[in-house]
């Protein structure tokens, strides 16, 4: 199926990126460390005597050093402690040289490898402290910490295990790395700090993210009291920072979810907003809650879920949509997210065009305004639609169950 192979494709393209990010990392700490100038040193001490030796020894009867390339080769040879014998300088001087440049290219060596380990090493510590800037790109940033973000890394490792996911919160490094173990198959980072600054938030690198999720912190000493707050600051200074990431956030207090909305978030929970209907909507039969769990569990094989819809289904009835899910054993088609397109000028105006028209869009024009421009792709979730329901362009499906590896 083409879904399927859409989503290989994005999960080997996933695998990519956290080695190039890594190797990106570890060259922009090596120029940072003064180690280029070192390997300056390195090469231009290997250029230097293996010249000097080849200018001293070229005249001699054997041929060992009939061109620079020759001086060189044994520089690299020496140097690199290989000893292969076939090129020796004959002469005082050459020897003499010789003498110099392994003495110094020992100091030289020794001073490159442990500038090179004590990068790795540095590096290390501070990723495990998180004072590391994390440098990726099409990652998941968490930010925030309590007793319930652990199901929230479990959906992650189920549902985007290739996805590398920057945890931002005040937590201790113990206690990140005891979390890091019990997600084995997720790459896992970490930025200590307050993800209300925008500082922090760029050292988790939120401007190149893919999604981020705001979750009521509890880290560091924060308490529940102002952790909607906490919530909509950080939502605030991540748009700020760019609105390219999606967010969702969650809440505790129902009154923060306007202001979020303002911040444009995209999704907003409320933390316990269904316990009540889950308990008094269920019958005497019970089953209801159950049948809930089954729906919201990732270790569900009738969990819901999104998945992209087929392209040939475009122009297609709900009806007949649902239909070729079941017959295609990819789930049962339970409704879909219809994105809107944002209003634009045409879309007010009359299909008409005359003067007046006319007049208008050449005024907008010229002040420079675009009525669409702020205006994000909006999406309503449209459970169980008319079965003419039309399945527009932009639609995503919602499905229960079903195969999506």
């Amino acid at each position: 199926m083409s879904i399927d192979n859409d989503r290989k494709k994005s999960a080997r393209s996933a695998r990519r990126r956290p080695l190039a990010s890594s190797v990106r990392a570890v060259i922009h700490d090596i120029s940072r460390s003064g180690l280029t100038a070192l390997f300056a040193t390195f090469f231009g001490a290997i250029a230097v005597f293996g010249i000097a030796v080849w200018l001293v020894e070229r005249s001699n009867a054997d041929g060992m050093f009939a061109s620079p390339f020759d001086g060189i080769w044994w520089a690299v040879v020496t140097l690199a402690t290989v000893g292969y014998g076939d090129k020796y300088p004959a002469s005082g001087f050459g020897k003499a040289a010789a003498m110099a440049f392994m003495i110094g290219g020992v100091i030289l060596s020794a001073l490159v490898s442990g500038t090179i380990a004590s990068i790795f090493v540095e590096r290390r510590i501070r990723e495990g402290k998180g004072l590391q800037d994390v440098r990726l790109k099409g990652h998941t940033v968490v930010c925030g910490w309590n007793a319930h973000a652990d199901s929230v890394l479990d959906g992650l490792e189920t549902e985007s295990p290739d996805t590398p996911v920057v945890l931002v919160c005040g937590m201790e490094p113990e206690r990140f790395d005891a979390i890091k173990a019990a997600h084995p198959g997720l790459d896992l980072r970490f930025v200590r700090g307050d993800h209300t600054q925008e500082a922090i938030l760029r050292k988790a690198s939120v401007q190149q993210c893919r999604s981020c999720l705001l979750l009521p912190d509890e880290s560091g000493g924060s308490g529940a009291s102002n952790a909607d707050e906490r919530t909509i600051l950080s939502a605030l200074a991540i748009k700020s920072i760019s609105r390219e990431p999606s967010i969702r956030a969650a809440i505790l207090k129902a009154d923060s979810e306007q202001h979020l909305r303002r911040a444009e978030v995209d999704d907003v929970v409320l933390h316990g907003e269904f316990t009540g209907f889950l308990l008094s909507a269920s019958s005497e039969d019970g089953g209801l809650p159950g049948a809930a769990r089954e729906l919201l569990s990732f270790s569900s094989p009738s969990r819901l879920r999104q998945s992209p819809m087929p392209l040939s289904l475009v122009g297609k009835t709900f009806a007949e949509a649902s239909d070729w899910f079941v017959r295609a054993g990819a789930g049962v088609l339970v409704g879909v997210l219809a994105k809107e397109k944002p209003v634009t000028l045409d879309d007010i105006l009359s299909a008409n065009s005359g003067a007046i028209d006319d007049f208008i869009k050449r005024k907008f024009a010229e002040a420079a305004i675009d009525i669409g421009a702020d205006q994000a792709e909006g999406g309503k979730a449209r459970l169980s639609p008319a079965p003419d329901y039309v399945i527009g362009e932009t639609d995503v499906a919602f499905v229960i169950g079903g195969s999506h590896a």
